[in-house]
């Protein structure tokens, strides 16, 4: 019995010291971390007319209360000569642990009398094996001012906008413009599947801004397609 005392008051004896040991280790380090935010005014994604110089519609940034937008850098820059997709990033500064915030825009560069570049739907009967597209679907055209053509989906929208696959799903691509209005393909690819189009046979019509063609796709999908501009 006396043993069984013993031992007993010798367990509870450690564990009042491990506990004791522990509430040291961990005294003084509970704290608050506080986070960088950042707030874009205006648009993330933007149309921004060519030759115009590009005025930054702004930003905010705080930290634990403290206003340090200034503290915020840029990275990327938009050629308002050149008509493109330009993307900027807006980063924070860092908090004390080393963690900061960031948030994107996208302006895209574009001349509004053109009327080759612009954005164009794709009609909703448009068709993929017979199959039509039911709704329509927008698609960006650049004009690259060398006989070219930056398209950014040439499937149209069927997996990236139809099937909501997302962007990762869009068949971007350059093509090649005859004086005539053929247009050949130079370029396709897909990041989602890494490929591109097996075949292309297509033309534009200045008179009337639109776009028609037929791509072969993985083989046995056969894509008919006509874009007309907004």
């Amino acid at each position: 019995m006396k043993k069984n005392i013993l031992y007993t008051m010798l367990f509870a004896l450690v564990a009042l010291v491990m506990a004791s040991c522990g509430d040291k280790k961990s005294e003084g380090l509970s704290r608050i971390t506080y986070y960088p935010s950042i707030q874009l005014e205006g648009d993330s994604y933007m149309v921004w007319p060519k030759g115009t110089a590009f005025e930054e519609p702004g930003y905010t940034s705080e930290l634990n209360g403290e206003d340090v937008t200034s503290q915020v850098t840029i990275s990327g820059a938009v050629d308002t000569n050149k008509s493109g997709i330009y993307n900027l990033t807006y980063t924070t500064t860092k908090n004390e642990d080393g963690f900061d915030a960031s948030a994107s825009r996208t302006v895209v560069v574009l001349d509004l009398e053109s009327n080759i570049e612009g954005f164009y739907l794709n009609q909703a009967s448009s068709d993929r094996n017979g199959t039509a597209y039911g709704k329509d679907f927008e698609v960006l055209v650049i004009d690259n001012g060398d006989g070219t053509l930056t398209v950014d989906d040439l499937l149209g929208g069927w997996y990236c906008q139809r099937a909501g696959y997302g962007t990762r799903y869009a068949m971007s691509g350059k093509l090649g413009l005859a004086e005539d209005g053929t247009l050949t393909l130079l370029d396709s690819y897909i990041p989602g599947w890494g490929d591109g189009l097996d075949t292309f046979e297509g033309s534009f019509d200045a008179a009337t801004s639109t776009i028609k063609f037929t791509c072969v796709y993985a083989g046995s999908l056969t894509f008919n397609e006509t874009w007309v501009k907004e």
